[in-house]
C-alpha cells in the first residue's frame, strides 16, 4: 500500500467519524479506520493493521490527531475513562507513564515472589481478555468475567492454559 493513500485514508475517515458522518455504532473508531483501509485497497484486514501502525508511527501529527479522535470518542464522548479525558496532552502522558513503569515492577514483582509461570499466566489471561473485549465488543471487565466464567464451567481450559504457558517456557528454553 502507498504510504500517502493509507494517510489520507486514515485522515479522511478520522474526519468522518468525529464529524458524525460515520456511525460507527458504539464500535472501536481504530477498527473502523482498518476495515475502511481494507475495504479501500482490497487487502488483508492485518496488512491494513500494520499499515495503520506504520502511518502513525512514521507521521507524528497523524498520531496525535488519531489519539485525540481515539480520545474524544471512547471516552469523552462515551463519558469513559474519567477525568483522564480531561487531562491536558503532558499530563497524560505522565499518567501513561507511570502506570506504565508500575505494571512493569508488578510483574517482575510476582515473578521474584511467586513464579514465571504466575507472571506468565496473569499475561496469557489479560490478552485473552483483552481479545474478548475488542472481538466481541465489551469493555475490558465484562470480558474478563465471561473468561473466569468460561474457567469456572470447563476445567479443561485451565489445562489449554497451563499447556501453552508450558510450552511458552520450553520455547524460550531452547534459546
Amino acid at each position: 500500500m502507498e504510504k500517502f493513500k493509507v494517510q489520507e485514508i486514515i485522515r479522511e475517515e478520522l474526519q468522518k467519524v468525529l464529524a458524525h458522518k460515520e456511525s460507527l455504532h458504539d464500535g472501536c473508531a481504530a477498527c473502523h479506520i482498518i476495515f475502511s483501509l481494507k475495504n479501500k485497497t482490497g487487502t488483508s484486514e492485518q496488512d491494513c493493521a500494520d499499515a495503520l501502525s506504520e502511518a502513525l508511527t512514521t507521521d507524528p501529527k497523524l498520531n496525535e490527531e488519531f489519539i485525540e479522535a481515539i480520545e474524544k470518542i471512547h471516552m469523552i464522548e462515551r463519558n469513559m475513562g474519567g477525568t483522564f479525558a480531561l487531562r491536558e496532552r503532558e499530563s497524560k502522558d505522565a499518567y501513561l507513564e507511570a502506570y506504565f513503569a508500575n505494571v512493569l515492577e508488578e510483574l517482575r514483582a510476582d515473578t521474584i515472589k511467586y513464579s514465571q509461570h504466575a507472571v506468565l499466566r496473569k499475561l496469557v489471561l489479560a490478552y485473552i481478555s483483552l481479545y474478548l473485549a475488542q472481538t466481541i465488543g465489551v469493555d475490558y471487565h465484562a470480558a474478563t468475567e465471561e473468561l473466569y466464567y468460561l474457567l469456572r464451567k470447563t476445567d479443561s481450559k485451565n489445562a489449554q492454559i497451563d499447556e501453552i504457558i508450558s510450552k511458552i517456557q520450553a520455547d524460550q528454553n531452547r534459546f
